[in-house]
């Protein structure tokens, strides 16, 4: 059964290489080192019902998260269905980022949220570092979510840093990114089960074909959406498109297709939740429930 409402896609990345500086892009397929703005995306997602996106920091240079902010609030000028931003924050300085958080704040209506991306780092206990901890903790204070974006070395720390920080609120970005090519599911499957029994934590299902590439197939990553189905329930899952990386290994449309085919015969409530309104709680954002 289909959804009721709208949806909202929970991860949407624009960037503009001419105007700031994404390191990371030298990684990754050459496709994707070009601007991705709001008018691409709409043609992406030609076809679907989306009735609010959330902005999600792109991994921009050092010192450029105030610029990708504004740089954000003009693409909402293009389309307002983008309905909050969650920006870059170098949590790890701990209490002395709060005037930072205060002034962002004050001056960012559609800020809902901070992600510091860990993918990259070399400790993978780098996430529950005292400092990393004490910065998570601000976010309660100034009503922001955090986005916990992690590979397989650093998800099996994520548990213990959701229980340290129990008063935020937490999104699990890309179902903590699982090696689904190196078959991973009995220890990912764990890790996840850890993980959901702390009840600040939403999971982001988004994405897990760009873990495989474009030979992936829906046998594949079914268990792995099971798996997320069964530790989180609908209560506590969002859907994320994360274009335009997803295009590394399909198109927004094929992303919905694939899980509208997974979700067949689950009921219209819990779709809604998944599709939409568990994203309007979480981001507080401007729409009514589905």
């Amino acid at each position: 059964m289909a959804s009721a409402g709208g949806i909202v896609d929970t991860h949407l990345h624009l960037w503009d290489p001419r105007r700031l500086t994404y390191p990371w892009h030298q990684f990754m397929p050459e496709h994707l080192a070009r601007p991705y703005l709001i008018d691409d995306f709409r043609v992406a997602s030609a076809g679907l019902d989306i009735d609010a996106m959330v902005f999600i920091e792109c991994f921009a240079q050092s010192g450029q998260s105030e610029p990708e902010v504004r740089f954000i609030e003009e693409q909402v000028a293009h389309d307002p269905r983008i309905k909050a931003i969650v920006m870059y924050a170098p949590v790890e300085e701990g209490e002395a980022l709060t005037p930072y958080l205060e002034y962002m704040r004050a001056t960012t209506p559609l800020l809902r949220g901070v992600r510091r991306a860990l993918n990259f780092e070399r400790d993978p206990e780098y996430i529950v570092s005292p400092a990393f901890i004490e910065g998570v903790r601000l976010l309660e204070r100034f009503d922001l979510s955090f986005e916990i974006s992690v590979g397989s070395a650093q998800l099996p720390y994520v548990a213990r840093f959701a229980e340290q920080v129990p008063g935020v609120r937490l999104v699990l970005d890309h179902c903590g990114k699982p090696a689904i090519s190196k078959n991973d599911l009995a220890s990912w499957s764990a890790q996840i089960r850890d993980i959901a029994s702390h009840p600040n934590v939403t999971c982001k299902l988004s994405d897990l074909p760009s873990e495989i590439g474009r030979q992936w197939t829906e046998a594949q990553i079914r268990p792995y959406i099971d798996a997320v189905v069964d530790a989180f329930g609908f209560e506590r899952l969002i859907y994320g498109g994360d274009w335009p990386v997803c295009t590394i290994a399909m198109d927004l449309p094929e992303w919905k297709t694939a899980l509208d085919r997974c979700f067949a015969g689950v009921d219209g409530v819990a779709l809604d939740r998944f599709y939409r309104n568990n994203a309007i709680d979480l981001y507080r954002l401007d729409l009514p429930p589905a």
